[in-house]
């Protein structure tokens, strides 16, 4: 197996709403690896993937972290990969509830579901991790369910501070590598302005066209500052909180209600149990901010869960991807790219610490 071909794996629907079924990649390891490290059962790896929370797939692509995944697979752990609710109209509840159905079917049905002969998964031991937008789910789930969490790994995570100026102002100028200011909302206000209580939810986007709407609808929600709007499912929340100093803005987000606090990780990490966490996150990314996961492992680190933050110098938003290291600045400097392999590598033995 190499990090670049996906390894066979069997699909599930684990959740099926108006007629779109949910469905999870399962990447089982072979009965050796299991044998080699004295394992009776396989833990899980729980992985979701990238793309703004708007677009993008559940496939083992060059965008997944196979760095991670084949490793994992090597020492006994199973692998999946899920498809959620992608934001427009549906919101980030829907996504929790997604989360919930996905260990509902993991814990009680994906056993069963399996081969004759497969492998057996063990539910009890169970880490989740994504990158970009999938980190975003991953707190969430860790937040939703923390006592069936047993680690959680984060690329370059989304989710660690939403009430920055960078998710909250309306931006009037040129914000993101150059990429020009969008100058007709209609597109966007297409999908945003469906019902979502009748509208079948779109749980997978392909990512081939950059200038589709859904493809630019993460850049939308940053251009106008009002993403917190769509995830809330309420509108009118970003407005309010822009307006009002950063200090004050979580004091605020509470003072809104359920709807707006639930969908903010950030907030649930001192009312209720953490799972530990890593975090990978490069100190050249332009799109999720690094201050995001330093944000977020203070905030872990002050509630007295156990979490480490490796900062890939030079590393720009997925910088573990297939090509990505390899094209840019820092992928010429040998010392550089010697601690970024270092970081990568410091994930798999983590983890499976943890999943003991």
């Amino acid at each position: 197996m190499t990090t670049t071909t996906s390894p066979p794996c069997h699909t599930f629907v684990f959740k099926s709403v108006l007629g779109v079924d949910y469905h999870l990649d399962c990447y089982l390891p072979d009965q050796a690896a299991l044998d080699k490290h004295e394992r009776d059962s396989a833990p899980i790896l729980i992985y979701w993937h990238g793309g703004g929370l708007c677009s993008g797939t559940r496939a083992w692509n060059d965008l997944v972290p196979a760095w991670l995944f084949v490793p994992a697979l090597e020492a006994g752990i199973a692998v999946l990969s899920l498809e959620y609710t992608l934001l427009g109209p549906h919101s980030a509840h829907c996504i929790v509830d997604n989360v919930r159905g996905a260990f509902e079917f993991v814990s009680h049905k994906l056993n069963d579901a399996l081969p004759a002969g497969s492998v057996r998964l063990d539910p009890a031991r169970i880490a989740v991790s994504g990158s970009s937008a999938g980190g975003y789910i991953a707190y969430a789930a860790a937040a939703a369910l923390p006592d069936r969490i047993k680690a959680v790994v984060s690329l370059y995570g989304a989710g660690g501070d939403l009430l920055t100026d960078w998710y909250l102002q309306e931006k009037t100028a040129p914000f993101l590598d150059g990429f020009p200011l969008l100058t007709d909302a209609a597109p966007f206000r297409a999908i945003l302005d469906q019902s979502a209580s009748s509208t079948p939810p779109t749980v997978s986007f392909s990512m081939p066209d950059p200038l589709h709407p859904r493809n630019l609808l993460l850049y939308y929600f940053l251009q106008t500052g009002s993403l917190l709007d769509t995830l809330s499912g309420k509108s009118g929340a970003s407005a309010a909180l822009r307006q009002c100093p950063r200090p004050d803005r979580a004091r605020l987000v509470r003072e809104h209600g359920p709807d707006v606090a639930t969908v903010l990780p950030q907030l649930w990490v001192t009312a209720r149990k953490f799972p530990p966490t890593i975090l990978l996150h490069g100190t050249a990314d332009t799109l999720v901010k690094l201050g995001e996961s330093r944000s977020l492992a203070a905030q872990l680190e002050k509630a007295g869960v156990e979490v480490k933050l490796f900062e890939v110098e030079g590393g720009g938003h997925g910088f573990d991807a297939v090509g990505n290291w390899e094209n840019s600045p820092a992928g010429r400097d040998k010392e550089l790219t010697r601690r970024k392999d270092e970081a990568l590598a410091a994930v798999l033995p983590w983890m499976l610490e943890k999943l003991k």
